[in-house]
């Protein structure tokens, strides 16, 4: 039964692609990248919050609750929320600087603002290295999601054919693919979160067992290595070269600003969430690996057919971000790494490009299990390096583009480097001492306006 359910999730997700081929327009690349900029509302609300509720976020956040319990859901519920106000003043001033500029990826805006094609290679060189691990994470998410149902289907197998299915979305449609399907993918986790959370309760038999417990005392290293983490995600969550896309696909600031106030909504999967994890803890259920706490709360407690549209929703949620990062990689690449190409050659090589990284990422996560939580700081340390040259950008002022691009790449180096020896001084995040860095390199460079333009 649960076969049959997740395999009709899957093909109204191929049909949804097949309906966004028919709605996409002219078919240049600044319709496949950016749907020429012409996406209504609503689906510029599901194709951005598609981010924030990820796959990832799905098994990472139960996975983190089992394995650290309320002080990790603190964490990790703070950055989302605070990434909100975030957006909402950044997202309409990223939309109208792309506007001005015709900018159809991050790197474009780094271009047209100071004028430099060296700054606009390390921005592209530097996104594309941080999103690399991102299509592992997905395929990790898949293959964990799928080994739970106990259907006899090799890593290698699963992993090929969401490739598959996801560089089919790309051709069809370019970015309106991802957003059509977003609306199924979202719906459907909604529901399988909620009705998962329920039963779970249900299941446990009591409210009184998820009362907060005296909490023990938290060394001050590690609030601060909290509070820094959560400074630094929410503000990378905004201005990742796929959210950034994302924004350039809305009709106006308007429409953007007021997504933003929207997003919150989707904070009430996470109480669900948590009440799974603690039910597969309370329980003591044998857990295979850290990644499967999620859906062996689901196949206990909700019947075969209800497992298989959780299944079906977890997968499509994989693919679609999936789906997402490649659009964000492939223009990148042929667009601002390999200069001077024609509109259908952008369009081609980012076709290339997508199917390469697909190939990689399949094979890296069907011959390599990781934790997502380490994969997803990895990918905020170098993602979080874009924001001072961006701000500059923003603001309309003029700042030698070398120094830019000294501040991203030591940055990255700091943050990296830290990261990797284990080295957190006085508790703050790597990726935040690599920023401190990077923004004092910019600011010693000289800031000729005093005051953001308008």
């Amino acid at each position: 039964m649960e076969f049959l359910s997740f395999g009709l999730v899957i093909a109204a997700s191929i049909a949804l692609a097949v309906y966004a081929r028919v709605r996409r327009g002219s078919g240049n690349a600044r319709d496949f990248f950016v749907a020429s900029g012409q996406l209504g509302g609503l689906l510029v609300f599901f194709l951005t919050i598609g981010e924030t509720y990820s796959i990832g976020s799905v098994l990472g956040f139960s996975t983190g609750v089992y394995l650290h319990g309320a002080a990790f859901a603190g964490w990790f519920m703070g950055y989302i929320l605070l990434s909100y106000p975030v957006g909402f003043v950044l997202a309409p001033l990223l939309w109208q600087l792309g506007r001005r500029t015709g900018s159809m990826t991050l790197a474009d805006i780094f271009r047209a603002h100071f004028g430099s094609r060296l700054l606009e290679v390390v921005v592209a060189a530097n996104a594309v290295a941080f999103l690399l691990p991102l299509g592992q994470m997905q395929f990790t998410g898949l293959i964990s999601v799928m080994r739970s149902l106990h259907w006899h289907v090799t890593p290698a197998v699963l992993a090929g054919a969401g490739a598959g299915m996801t560089f089919g979305w790309v051709a069809l449609a370019g970015v309106r693919a991802p957003a059509y399907v977003s609306v199924l993918k979202d719906v459907l986790l909604v529901l399988a979160i909620v009705a998962g959370g329920s039963a779970a309760l249900l299941g446990t038999g009591l409210p009184a067992a998820y009362m907060a417990t005296p909490a023990a005392a938290v060394p001050a290293r590690q609030d601060m290595f909290v509070v820094s983490t959560i400074v630094l995600q929410s503000l990378g969550l905004c201005i990742t070269p796929q959210a950034v896309a994302f924004v350039f696909t809305a009709r106006s600031a308007r429409m953007v600003r007021r997504n933003q106030i929207l997003m919150p909504l989707y904070m009430l999967m996470f109480p669900f969430l948590y009440m799974i994890a603690e039910y597969v803890r309370r329980r003591g259920l044998a857990v295979p690996s850290a990644n499967d706490v999620f859906m062996l709360g689901i196949t206990t407690t909700l019947p075969p057919w209800m497992q298989g549209i959780v299944a079906g929703g977890c997968a499509v949620s994989a693919l679609v971000i999936l789906a997402g990062v490649c659009l964000a990689i492939g223009p990148l690449v042929s667009r601002n790494m390999l200069h001077g190409l024609s509109d259908r050659g952008q369009r081609v090589g980012a076709q290339v490009v997508i199917g390469v990284y697909l190939l990689l990422s399949a094979a890296g996560a069907a011959g390599l299990g990781s934790i997502m939580v380490t994969l997803n700081n990895l990918y905020y340390l170098g993602m979080i390096q874009i924001a001072p040259g961006l701000l500059v950008a923003l603001c309309g002022w003029r700042v030698p583009p070398l120094a830019i691009a000294a501040g991203l790449v030591a940055g990255d180096g700091l943050a990296v480097g830290l990261y990797w020896a284990g080295l957190m001084p006085q508790g703050v995040n790597p990726g935040l001492i690599g920023l401190a860095a990077n923004a004092l390199i910019v600011a010693a460079a000289g800031l000729r306006r005093p005051a953001c333009a308008g």
